[in-house]
């Protein structure tokens, strides 16, 4: 079938044409948008799918159920589609035009933006309830949800999507929670109780959150109970920037709430920065009759390489006279530039840990190279964890002195920084589950986040 160009979208000059590259089948035309251009051209190009989208959505087929809950129960045919291929690439975009066939031409028109759209690469936040590129999760049928969770099951390695699930889990449990109660409408395997501080920073912090930032309030209407309208995994976000194909340029975004997958592909070679997670809760927790446990081990690595320092290597490493209320380099707020603001590197060189604080270090930044598709993660591995790469990068912590690294310590700050390599970890106070502490976390890299394609 043959999709026609948005008259009225185009007439605006908010609709641009481009192509989108598939494995053979049927023609479409595809439109993206285009924040900031107002031109428009007009390509055609085939794709696997065999799709006959209706031009009318249906947003769900049970509106009771959360997006992750339709997920759940429709989880056998998560990677339905017929899309195995050699190379991690051509799996990926095999799965995104099967995909963007099940939507309609106005669906189409929402998701796809320009390659030049250097404002919609860099539009991202952590925060809930703000306006994001592409198409919420809320917003599509069962088999459009579907089709979009294979893309996102292709993009990551299995432990990266439990990370991805896990986060979406975690909306729809504190968009539940209730902090007057001992109890939640959900159970978990945390005990929670009732707590009126509202998790702003300690007096004499002097780190200042990034715009887009939460620096640990509720946004209004939400917490000390949570919202389902502000928590939930209908709220989440998938959109494409440039022409998803392995022998081109693009983009693929998906985030929410304590979430922002940012991967540019340069001609099937794919950079995965920068990559936001948070974790609220931060334990263990049961939602959907199901257990989750977003960023638990990334912790349990990056605690047990602070132990296997020795007491003078781990008391180099602090920043002495520094703290810090929320990560350093979080969203660019549709900046449409790189950030060049990065601090001097301090702290203490990988080189000089002893062997077993440095092998840890390695695990720790592993966790979170090895989210990705391994097309994806080796070459990053290669780059990041060389001799010569480690030999530059260091390893620092902020905090309570006496205390050391102490996850359930307000203002606990951890932080590796390579010549292209940063990741930032910061604990602070929750926003629905107050009486506890929760993790945002920013993983970038200084040379090629947005595949320095800006």
């Amino acid at each position: 079938m043959k999709l026609n160009a948005l008259t009225s979208a185009v007439a605006l000059g908010v609709i641009t044409m481009t192509q989108l590259v598939g494995c053979g089948g049927e023609t479409l035309k595809v439109e993206l948008v285009d924040s900031t251009s107002s031109s428009t051209e007009t390509t055609e190009t085939d794709t696997t799918a065999d799709s006959t989208a209706d031009t009318t959505t249906e947003t769900s087929t049970n509106e009771s159920l959360t997006s992750l809950q339709r997920v759940l129960a429709n989880e056998d045919e998560t990677s339905a589609a017929n899309c195995e291929s050699d190379t991690d690439i051509a799996t990926l975009v095999c799965n995104v035009n099967v995909f963007l066939a099940t939507l309609s031409e106005e669906q189409q028109a929402s998701i796809l933006y320009n390659w030049s759209d250097s404002t919609a690469k860099t539009t991202w936040s952590n925060l809930p309830g703000v306006t994001r590129n592409g198409l919420k999760f809320g917003d599509l049928n069962d088999e459009q949800l579907t089709a979009a969770f294979n893309v996102l099951k292709a993009a990551l390695s299995e432990e990266g999507y439990k990370d991805f699930f896990g986060t979406l889990a975690a909306d729809d449990y504190i968009g539940t929670y209730d902090a007057s109660s001992t109890t939640t409408t959900t159970d978990t395997t945390a005990t929670d109780t009732a707590a009126t501080d509202m998790g702003t920073p300690p007096e004499g912090f002097t780190g200042t959150p990034p715009e887009g930032f939460d620096s640990g309030t509720a946004p209004t209407g939400a917490g000390p109970m949570g919202g389902s309208d502000t928590y939930v995994s209908d709220n989440f976000s998938i959109a494409f920037i440039g022409n998803p194909a392995a022998d081109d340029v693009w983009m693929l975004q998906f985030g929410g709430h304590h979430m922002a997958y940012n991967i540019t592909y340069l001609y099937g070679e794919g950079y995965p920065t920068p990559h936001h997670l948070g974790a609220e809760p931060k334990v263990s927790f049961q939602v959907h009759e199901e257990t989750y446990s977003t960023l638990v081990d990334e912790s349990e690595k990056l605690q047990a390489m602070y132990a296997a320092m020795s007491d003078a290597e781990f008391s180099y490493a602090y920043l002495s006279g520094q703290s810090f209320s929320d990560v350093l380099m979080g969203p660019d707020n549709g900046s449409g530039v790189m950030p060049t603001d990065y601090p001097t590197s301090e702290g203490i060189l990988v080189s000089d840990l002893n062997a077993d604080a440095q092998a840890k270090v390695k695990e720790v930044m592993l966790a979170w190279i090895n989210d990705y598709s391994e097309d994806v993660a080796a070459p990053l591995e290669a780059a990041y964890l060389s001799v010569e790469a480690l030999a530059q990068t260091y390893v620092a912590w902020a905090g309570d002195e006496t205390t050391g690294i102490d996850v359930d310590t307000d203002g606990t700050y951890m932080r590796i920084d390579g010549p292209r390599f940063w990741l930032e970890i910061i604990c602070q106070n929750g926003v629905v589950i107050q009486n506890e502490t929760h993790y945002h976390t920013i993983f970038r890299d200084k040379a090629m986040d947005y595949g320095n394609s800006l």
